[in-house]
């Protein structure tokens, strides 16, 4: 008896867990990014006019996603990243981008899915200065490309993207799903 009665537990139990995904309307993401736009602009551009670039950190990024079908997803991307200069009066920028994104799940799977994303806006960097009193800034068009996105887990998933644009050629993150 106890036994018919735990597997009929666990049966609800999964097929609760099903239709809680099938459910899913939202998702909240946080990645870390390597070879963003602003990165390679800055190390290449920019470096040969204010000498070699010391660091670069980021993209830091944040994302929200919001289901209209049920493998179609609209949403925004926020990112900031930064970098600084040797031999040049300690120079350093900081970019802020937002941009609105379109996302498409081609393979979903329980605790798998595959997925491209798409995402343009502006990117909005701040340079500061030794010499300079007040900031300077820039507001240019930007973009992320990810062709390839893969994500893994229950409603918390990990995930790995490989692309190009803001957010880098490649990231990772956490992402949660409600």
């Amino acid at each position: 008896m106890k036994k018919v009665f735990l597997m009929v537990v666990a049966s609800m139990m999964a097929t609760m867990s099903i239709n809680a995904q099938d459910e899913w309307q939202n998702e909240i993401s946080v990645a870390y990014g390597a070879g963003s736009n602003t990165d390679i602009v800055s190390s290449i551009g920019v470096g040969m006019f204010s000498g070699k670039q010391t660091s670069y950190w980021g993209p830091v990024s944040l994302e929200y996603f919001r289901y209209v079908q049920s493998r179609l997803a609209i949403g925004a991307v926020a990112a900031v990243g930064g970098c600084s200069w040797e031999n040049y009066n300690n120079a350093s920028s900081t970019y802020y981008t937002l941009m609105p994104a379109v996302k498409y799940n081609w393979l979903v799977k329980s605790h798998f899915g595959m997925y491209s994303k798409v995402a343009a806006g502006i990117t909005m960097g701040v340079e500061s200065d030794d010499d300079n009193k007040k900031d300077d800034t820039l507001t240019t068009f930007n973009w992320q490309a990810s062709l390839l996105g893969m994500e893994f887990g229950g409603a918390f998933r990990g995930f790995v993207e490989l692309g190009l644009g803001e957010q880098g050629i490649i990231l990772g993150g956490l992402r949660y799903k409600f």
